[in-house]
This record gives structure tokens, C-alpha cells and sequence, in this order.
């Protein structure tokens, strides 16, 4: 192998500790009980994101061609380090290449920052490698920010906290889409989403499902105070999402139906003034018919009971 990476922790689809050995086309993942060669030509895009916990940092590795685990399909590796694991010029990560492989490597991807001695946090190391190899691009956190961030003391927070059926995790807006880590790990597109629809939405918590061609994608439990930013996000002219459920469509339809019953009371004759009266003295009178009809009902099932228990005594003598 050119380079190896031992003892890496993979958090989805199935958290396990593994092996990464690189060669020239493709590298070799493998661990106790699964082993998968991966194309670099298979690598799309890559990920570099903050875990919601915010002591460890997310790698995702998001392939054209999906790992089978077990029998189901898996198109992202989800690989998870630690924000304090840094190597320093002292001890740097060493690959196995020769001056001539590392040139070679450059000339075939010309963004690669492999060198035979890296240091710094081994995500960032990591990233480097796998881009340097797969020539993928790396994409990081979006600009937005979580109404709950403070940077002060947490620094940015590009995610709102929430579950998905029975796993926690957090929902990522990005620039060009929304992911959900670390398990199940959901990538949703900008241009697959149909609709983004927003329920429950409550004094504490709300729903927000997002509807593609052939999947919805809902998330439980946002807190309240996300609701204002992620509506806005969503919105926003660079991606234009169709929004339903949020409370201003709701004031928006409330306004048009009044607007509409303003008109049609203003299209009225006016001679509906004149007939108010006639009108109230109809109603009196319905509720007067309704109540002596409520009345004689009571007194008919009244003399039924009478005739009933007359029939049952009857009954008995001729017996």
C-alpha cells in the first residue's frame, strides 16, 4: 500500500474500527467481519463536517457504487476522529511513496497536497489523502448557523439537533443540499426535494419532512427556536424550496379567505340588511321546532317503555 491508516473509527453503516490501505486505483477497507475494495473512481464527493457533539469531526465519503452490508446497500462511510487528535512535525504521518509516485500522483490529480510527511489534525490529513488519491472533491459546513449556536464558547454550530424514526443525530443544511449524520446517513439534493414541509411546529419542538421524487424524508424534535432560520434557509433565492405547513403560509391562506368573504359580503344585495331580522326570527324558530320535536321524541320513547312493561306483565299472568 502507498499509505495505511490503522484503527480508524467508522460510524456508519456500522461503527466499527477498520483499515484503510490506499494503492494507485483503489483502496482496501477492511475489519473484523467486512472487507470492501473501494474505486477511487466510485468516490463522488466528500464531506468535512462537525459532529453535533462537537468534540469529534465527520468524514464522509459518499460513493456512485454502494458497499453491501449484509444484504442491504450503504452509499456513504461515515468516519469519525476526534478534534484533538493532531500530529506535529515531529511525528507526522509518513506515506510509502517515492519521490517519482508522489510526482506521478500530482500530475495525474494537480490538487493533491499528499507529501511523504503530514502533519496537523489527522481529519484534515485524512482528507488530504483521500482527495490527493480519488481527486474528490471536499466539501465543508454551509453558512448556515444554528439559533442555538454560541461561538463564544462552542464556535460555529452549522446543524440543528433531531431524530429520525428512533436516531438521533443532526440535520445539516448545506449549501447545495441538507445531510442527516451519523446513522442513518441521508444525503438529500437541493434539486430532488419537491416540496420541504414543515408540521407540528409547537412552542417547543417541530417537524420538517422533505419530499423527493421517491422518498420523504421526515425529522422529529427541531427545536422551536429553529424554526424562524431553517424556514428563511430554505427560502433563500439560492435555492427557492417549496415550503408548505409554515405558519406564515398559514396567516397568508387565513388573509385570502377573509378577503374572500369581504368581497362576497360586499357583492351582497342590500337588501340582506332588511332580511336580518326575518333571518333571526327564522333560526328562533327552528330552534323552537328542534326543541318541541326533542321533546315529543322523549315522550314517544316514554309510552314505549309503558307499552313494553304492559306486554311483559301480560306475559307473565298467561303464564
Amino acid at each position: 500500500a502507498l499509505a495505511h491508516l490503522d484503527d480508524v473509527l467508522v460510524v456508519a453503516p456500522a461503527k466499527a474500527r477498520l483499515e484503510f490501505s490506499l494503492f494507485a486505483e483503489a483502496m482496501r477497507v477492511r475489519g473484523k467481519r467486512q472487507s470492501w475494495r473501494v474505486d477511487y473512481s466510485s468516490i463522488a464527493q466528500t464531506f468535512l463536517l462537525p459532529a453535533a457533539d462537537g468534540s469529534q469531526r465527520y468524514f464522509v465519503i459518499a460513493l456512485s457504487q454502494p458497499l453491501k452490508l449484509g444484504t442491504t446497500n450503504h452509499f456513504h462511510l461515515v468516519l469519525s476522529f476526534d478534534e484533538g487528535m493532531v500530529l506535529t512535525e515531529a511525528d507526522p504521518f509518513r506515506v510509502s511513496m517515492t519521490g517519482e509516485q508522489l510526482e506521478e500522483l500530482l500530475k495525474r490529480n494537480p490538487t493533491s497536497k499528499v507529501a511523504a510527511k503530514m502533519a496537523g489534525p489527522v481529519y484534515e490529513i485524512v482528507a488530504k489523502l483521500i482527495k490527493g488519491f480519488s481527486g474528490a472533491k471536499t466539501f465543508g459546513p454551509g453558512s448556515f448557523q444554528s439559533a442555538l449556536a454560541r461561538p463564544e464558547a462552542e464556535g460555529a454550530r452549522p446543524w440543528i439537533a433531531c431524530a429520525h424514526k428512533a436516531q438521533s443525530g443532526g440535520l445539516y443544511p448545506l449549501e447545495k443540499g441538507f445531510f442527516f449524520l451519523p446513522k442513518p446517513t441521508i444525503h438529500i439534493r437541493n434539486d430532488a426535494v419537491r416540496s420541504v414541509k414543515f408540521s407540528n411546529v409547537g412552542e417547543r419542538h417541530f417537524h420538517v419532512a422533505f419530499l423527493t421524487k421517491d422518498e420523504v424524508h421526515e425529522f422529529q424534535g427541531l427545536d422551536r427556536q429553529e424554526y424562524a432560520g431553517l424556514v428563511a434557509w430554505c427560502k433563500d433565492a439560492k435555492r427557492q424550496l417549496r415550503c408548505e405547513g409554515t405558519k406564515e403560509d398559514l396567516l397568508q391562506q387565513q388573509a385570502a379567505a377573509l378577503a374572500e368573504d369581504s368581497e362576497s359580503e360586499d357583492d351582497a344585495d342590500f337588501e340582506g340588511q332588511a332580511s336580518s331580522e326575518s333571518e333571526e326570527n327564522d333560526e328562533a324558530a327552528a330552534k323552537k321546532a328542534k326543541k318541541e320535536e326533542k321533546k315529543a321524541k322523549k315522550k314517544a320513547e316514554k309510552e314505549a317503555k309503558k307499552a313494553e312493561k304492559k306486554r311483559k306483565r301480560a306475559e307473565m299472568k298467561q303464564s
